[in-house]
């Protein structure tokens, strides 16, 4: 495989299991009687370990803790690289949420009105 794809694939890979840790950890969080969460987190670790095989299948190491932990870091990793994109896309949408004309206000003008004739 190509470096570029592999990088791909990484990142898809770990952020596939950092996501599925997440929702994991968010159905344990939130169980209460009335809540069975078994197939949800079922299929999270199922992903999860499937996810961490297929990185230690393409890095050739043994599937285990280290593998998980290597894993769940390339999530990490590959979240972070994606921080900027996201930040200039959040500045763009508020720049454009402030530099927007609003509209005018029939109540304001009618209070202002009623304030005005006294």
């Amino acid at each position: 495989m190509s470096p570029e794809l592999d990088s791909v694939a990484t990142a898809f890979v770990g952020s596939a299991a950092l996501t599925s840790m997440f929702v994991v950890l968010a159905m344990i969080g939130t169980l209460n009687h009335y809540h069975r969460p078994i197939i949800p987190v079922l299929g999270a670790l199922l992903v999860m370990l499937s996810c961490t095989y297929l990185l230690a299948w393409a890095d050739g190491t043994a599937v285990d803790t280290l593998a998980l932990r290597m894993t769940l870091s390339e999530g990490v990793f590959a979240m972070l690289d994606l921080l900027p994109f996201v930040f200039l896309i959040l500045t763009a949408l508020l720049l454009e949420a402030s530099l927007r004309k609003r509209p005018e206000d029939p109540l304001l003008a009618l209070l202002e009105s009623e304030s005005g004739s006294e």
